[in-house]
């Protein structure tokens, strides 16, 4: 199976984002403006008989950036896939909608593109629409507790992939923090055969994935 093959079957088969973006390659919560974040992320589907890792061993760099105090723009490049000499970028930005409010959480929405290419022709070149709904609550200072989904399209074939998630950020240092994310990838798609066998799926649906995330402030 060539890379990009192997490429767009992950992609195409759990959709949304093997990145932690939804996680740390994604705001939980905007930044201030004129803040940056540099952001990291390891992790993916659960796969334990398919791969040594236990997971699919996928990684992302990036950063993010206070466009305003109520938008922050994002991006990550994907490192997994030069290793295959596939180029895999992510871009969007994210907004505020609702402020927390006691036990009320604050509410951010997410619109970005996911981009692949192994640069030979157009055909072997892919965008997924994305968008993340994410209410997050704020238990201690700088400590998150958040839950949402992502919802992404996949044009090949004119499907929509949600995906639901939890996770929590946690401060490490003044400007370092980390992040461990569970999601649901692919929650309304059979998975009970195929790539991975249905490996982590649930209910015969989806794939359990697992993400660690990492910020710093500049």
């Amino acid at each position: 199976m060539s890379a990009y093959r192997f490429l767009c079957n992950i992609v195409g088969l759990y959709a949304a984002c093997l990145v932690v973006g939804c996680g740390a390659g994604q705001p939980i919560r905007v930044l201030e403006r004129g803040a940056t974040q540099l952001t990291a992320s390891v992790g993916g589907p659960v796969v334990p008989s398919s791969s040594p890792t236990k997971l699919i061993p996928y990684f992302t760099v990036g950063g993010m950036y206070g466009l305003t105090d109520e938008v922050t723009v994002h991006g990550n490049l994907h490192g997994l896939m030069l290793v295959f000499g596939t180029l895999g970028v992510d871009a969007g930005a994210s907004t505020r909608i609702v402020k927390q409010n006691g036990a009320w959480p604050e509410i951010t929405v997410g619109l970005r593109a996911i981009f692949f290419t192994d640069f030979s022709s157009l055909a072997n070149t892919r965008v997924y629409p994305d968008a993340s709904f994410i209410a997050s609550w704020e238990v201690q200072p700088q400590w998150l507790v958040y839950g949402g989904t992502h919802v992404t399209a996949q044009f090949s074939d004119a499907k929509i992939f949600i995906s639901p998630m939890v996770g929590v950020q946690a401060p490490i240092t003044d400007r370092f923090s980390m992040q461990l994310e569970v999601m649901w990838q692919a929650a309304n798609a059979a998975t009970s055969s195929g790539l991975f066998r249905g490996e982590s799926s649930l209910n015969g649906h989806g794939s359990l994935a697992l993400f660690i995330g990492a910020s710093y402030s500049l």
